[in-house]
């Protein structure tokens, strides 16, 4: 396993949450869009980095003590250091060629040394421990600066003492930087690069003169090799990136010209059976169903809403098993809150070579998840009086006409059947939800509180559930339930939405953000550790899908994101769709 899926623990900051008042003027919709293009790592070259390491692996693993890092700070922040020799150690075990001593035998030969370890110590202590290298260092932080630096020693002095360092103007970026710096020291024991062929830079090859054959001579191809197809925003497709976890490689973002709309959510599926997905976009009263053609999208189907109708969310799943998904939509009425009346979510399946609203008046709260074991699972929650979501969860089923409840969800006392997930961690099933706090939360199917999130996971799509207070101040907000952002299980991964706010949490009413990412996280058995995240997108992600797209080019991340406002002033709504190709 090379370090780019390796897992690398980021302390995400938490973000400040603002509600800045009701926008009267929230338009149209945001259109999303979709690349794709296959990129695959070279066989060939994996083979190369492969017969170097055998070499080092004939010798046996080289056994490595990492030492806890002495901090320099004026602030008390000894805590990192278990944190941080944890990390390093299971980032520096590579099987078959580093193995990491373990800790309480490191603990225990320290028990004796006093001063700060110097490269006379460290060799004194690796021969006590029967090891060959020794790791150590220090942590400084000073104001917002931070610093780890290590020290690679060979116990044998077969190799010259080394170093490696990640320095950062935040501490979330240290911890961000371990991954990189365990790979380095590695490297430096190992002798040679743990990077992929395809991220080392090749060496310049000296300019010779070769042969030329014949023309009788050239091996003629079987079969011609077609490019892989171009991403649909950008020509050529952008240099790929690191990433980690699922993803080998992320490229960076391409993005669709402007819409003038603004998305409350997104799914793509395979809505009319023909092996080629569509693209559902809602805004507040209106679903689109697009396909991407000829370099644009094509508007498939538009149901539009009442002038009271809110939409809220979007899903899709083939349900009924007819080789078709089905798309279910949230509504609720904006005067839901005055008399009580029901949700209006609907059902919009492909029937008679046309998209029809086969089922409306559904009173639920709708959304589709990954159970394990079980595939697509819709899920559904009823709504309060004066108030949001309300009572338990419940397992639905479609039957090609009616939207019913199976059975009632065994677990936690879920706030929202939104921004939740259950995922499988040796076996034993969790919950991942996101809860009334924004804060991301995770309990056992017997319902027990086992991890809460520093960090907030906001959303700005709310809907009313009572009369405003008056008077209320910054504080008030009482009166309105948001709909939390998508969580989906991704192999033994979680991916959602971080939307940030540049000011604080301040207005519950309504909320601002000036960007957003997506982040892969994974749980350890008792937290969550941040394996990969993009880079902050300019703007509030509305939702996003990671799709399988076939022939047009393997796995894609879509984004849907509302695109800053051109000046204070501006009232026009603009989104895009934010694409990057997985390899």
């Amino acid at each position: 396993m090379n370090y780019q899926t390796k897992n690398v623990l980021r302390k995400a900051p938490g973000f400040l949450i603002i509600r800045l008042g009701r926008m009267v003027n929230s338009s149209l919709k945001i259109l999303i869009f979709f690349i794709f293009s296959l990129g695959l790592v070279s066989l060939l070259g994996a083979q190369t980095q492969g017969e170097r390491q055998p070499e080092a692996k004939s010798q046996g693993p080289y056994k490595v003590a990492i030492l806890p890092v002495t901090v320099h700070s004026p602030e008390n922040v000894a805590f990192l250091r278990e944190g941080l020799l944890d990390m390093l150690s299971s980032r520096m075990n590579l099987e078959g060629r580093v193995m990491v001593a373990e800790k309480a035998a490191v603990k225990k030969a320290l028990a004796g040394a006093e001063g700060e370890i110097d490269a006379r110590k460290a060799m004194e202590l690796g021969t006590r421990l029967g090891v060959d290298y020794v790791v150590y260092g220090s942590l400084t932080k000073l104001g917002d600066s931070a610093s780890l630096d290590l020290q690679i020693v060979s116990v044998k002095g077969e190799k010259p003492p080394a170093s490696v360092y990640v320095q950062a103007r935040k501490m979330e970026e240290i911890i961000n930087g371990v991954d990189e710096v365990a790979r380095k020291a590695d490297e430096k024991i190992l002798g040679y690069s743990l990077l992929p062929p395809t991220a080392q830079k090749p060496a310049a090859a000296p300019a010779a003169a070769v042969p030329q054959p014949s023309a009788a001579a050239v091996p003629q191809p079987s079969a011609a090799v077609a490019p892989a197809p171009p991403l649909p925003f950008s020509s050529p497709a952008p240099a790929a990136r690191p990433g980690m976890g699922w993803g080998t490689y992320l490229s960076e973002f391409t993005q669709s010209p402007p819409l003038p709309i603004k998305v409350q959510g997104m799914v793509v599926a395979d809505c009319d059976g023909d092996g080629k997905k569509e693209i559902a976009l809602i805004d507040e009263r209106a679903l689109r169903i697009y396909r991407w053609e000829e370099n644009q999208f094509k508007l498939l189907k538009r149901i539009e809403g009442s002038r009271i109708d809110r939409y809220l969310a979007v899903d899709a799943a083939d349900l009924d098993k007819d080789g078709k998904a089905e798309i279910y939509v949230t509504s609720i009425p904006e005067t839901a809150y005055q008399s009580e009346d029901k949700l209006t979510s609907f059902v919009v399946a492909f029937k008679d070579g046309e998209y029809r609203i086969a089922a409306s008046g559904v009173n639920w709260f709708l959304r589709v998840v990954d159970w394990p074991g079980k595939g697509k699972v819709l899920l559904g929650q009823g709504k309060g009086v004066g108030k949001g979501f309300e009572g338990p969860i419940y397992e639905m089923s479609w039957d090609g006409k009616q939207v019913r409840e199976v059975r009632k969800i065994e677990g936690p006392k879920f706030s929202s059947v939104y921004g939740m997930t259950p995922f499988l961690r040796k076996e034993s099933l969790y919950f991942a939800y996101i809860d009334s706090d924004m804060r991301l939360k995770v309990a056992d199917q017997k319902g027990t509180f086992v991890w809460k999130s520093n960090s907030y996971y906001a959303s700005d799509v709310s809907y009313q559930t009572s009369y405003m207070k008056t008077h209320a101040g910054a504080e008030g907000g009482d009166e309105f339930s948001f709909v939390n952002v998508r969580v989906v299980v991704q192999g033994d991964e979680i991916v959602l939405v971080r939307n940030i706010s540049p000011i604080a949490d301040i207005f519950k009413r309504q909320k601002y953000f000036s960007g957003g990412e997506i982040q892969g996280l994974a749980w350890g058995g008792a937290t969550f550790q941040e394996r990969w995240k993009t880079r902050e997108i300019s703007g509030y992600v509305a939702d996003f899908s990671i799709e399988d797209m076939g022939e047009a080019g393997g796995r894609v991340l879509l984004v849907a994101v509302n695109l800053p406002k051109e000046s204070v002033f501006s009232t026009a709504s603009r989104s895009a769709v934010m694409a990057s190709r997985i390899q």
